[in-house]
């Protein structure tokens, strides 16, 4: 199956049928672009890298974390449940106990305990956390991967700008570059550890000449009959397409070439490799990298809405180590300044819980963690009361997080682009920057 960046729909949603185009296009010359070392190729493209601006990871909590097992418990609360604290890095402040490996990092976070919004509905709440915009049946709000992307936008460069590794929960999987089409859509990987599907050749170099041949001559027959515009949408994602799966930076996907003691201390979960990999991807290019945690241990992810207790402590020790490896080794390359990491999810849960530690949605003062870009990290902004009913001190909403993202990323969040239907749309409506990140 052909992944959703690189298929060929156009902007009436048509698919092009000629599905094994991508297994077709590597050829005989794919072999000396191969030959170049992975540390070559890297200083090869150091110069070219730096002028690509800040990157961002997005490492999404698909269902909802709850802030009283995760980065705000509250110890004496009778809401808070059997989850202890543990001490931090960063003088004063506690998490819980399921993330020690974070609990050591915490000097290379800012935590922010005060996030409010409307939604508490899963769709309506990804909707408006991913692209910054409150649902509405008129317009196909982009995720924010997809904004990034467009403003990234490299005619040139082999890679996708925006990367979606893991596999996300159903209610997360119609979240995509909306009206932006699909020249702006994330490519996705469902486990990190190989190379993509798809990418290589299942026939001789003569044979795919033909095949390609057939198809420009189909093409232009179908350009001539009126559908010029689909012709030239569609060719622009084959040329890029045939960039891609000829690039020598298709070792960015190869963990296999990492060393043992690196795959090791991110931890040989999906959710740790995929961290690995986003490392390997921005430290290659790519500017928008999103790795999805769902637990590995029930289809719920981190809706937590029964066994509670049972689910959060595997949900967290599934994700704290890979979290707290890609912090440090984003530092210790040099490469965390330039890299913005956000740890968040659609809401929070509720303080009241079930004997089995269930909890429902709850959107106020929940969850978001910043990390490199240049924010000023080993600080918590905003808190919640002692039984984390609601927020007491500096609440931060959804369009305040994406002007943030604008000024770590470089862009103005005032800006405009104009949709496939001629619609002005501004990056970020409303919100101000959380100034105490900087």
């Amino acid at each position: 199956m052909i992944r959703p960046f690189w298929n060929l729909a156009t902007r009436d949603g048509h698919v092009s049928q000629r599905r094994g185009f991508l297994k077709q296009l590597v050829t005989a010359s794919a072999a000396g672009a191969v030959g170049l070392s992975w540390r070559d190729m890297m200083i090869a493209r150091a110069s070219e890298l730096r002028k690509t601006g800040k990157s961002m990871i997005l490492l999404w909590m698909d269902g909802g974390p709850s802030q009283f097992e995760t980065f705000n418990p509250k110890i004496g609360s009778k809401y808070q449940g059997p989850a202890k604290s543990i001490p931090t890095s960063l003088p004063g402040v506690h998490i819980a106990e399921h993330l020690p490996h974070t609990a050591k990092m915490m000097h290379k976070i800012a935590c922010i305990r005060s996030m409010q919004s409307p939604e508490r509905d899963h769709f309506r709440a990804i909707k408006l956390v991913r692209s910054g915009y409150p649902i509405n049946p008129s317009i196909q709000y982009p995720t924010w991967g997809s904004v990034v992307a467009r403003e990234r936008f490299d005619p040139t460069y082999d890679l996708p700008a925006f990367v979606r590794i893991g596999k996300p929960r159903i209610t997360t999987r119609d979240i995509n570059s909306g009206v932006l089409g699909p020249k702006f859509e994330s490519f996705k990987i469902e486990r990190a550890g190989s190379l993509p599907e798809d990418v290589l050749t299942t026939v001789p170099e003569e044979r795919l000449k033909r095949r390609l041949s057939l198809a420009a001559r189909l093409d232009s027959q179908f350009a001539t009959s009126g559908g010029s515009e689909r012709v030239h949408e569609k060719q622009a994602i084959y040329e890029q397409t045939q960039r891609f799966v000829l690039s020598p930076k298709l070792e960015a996907f190869r963990l296999d070439s990492e060393p043992d003691s690196i795959r090791d201390s991110y931890g040989r979960t999906d959710f740790g490799q995929g961290c690995l990999l986003a490392r390997r991807l921005v430290e290659t290019g790519v500017s928008f990298v999103e790795v999805f945690s769902t637990g590995n241990v029930s289809d719920q992810g981190w809706d937590t809405h029964k066994h509670g207790w049972n689910e959060n402590p595997k949900l967290a020790g599934d994700i704290d180590q890979g979290y707290a490896a890609l912090l440090q080794d984003l530092d210790q390359r040099g490469m965390l300044e330039d890299t913005l990491v956000v740890w968040m999810g659609e809401f929070g849960r509720t303080p009241k819980f079930k004997p089995d530690g269930g909890r429902e949605h709850y959107s106020d003062g929940w969850i978001t963690c910043l990390s490199g870009g240049g924010v000023n990290m080993g600080q918590v902004i905003g808190a919640t009361d002692k039984e984390g009913v609601s927020v007491s001190d500096r609440p931060v909403g959804v369009q305040d997080l994406f002007v943030t993202f604008c000024q770590v990323l470089g862009m103005n969040p005032h800006d405009e682009y104009v949709t496939d239907q001629d619609q002005p749309l501004a990056l970020v409506k409303g919100g101000e920057l959380i100034h105490e990140l900087f």
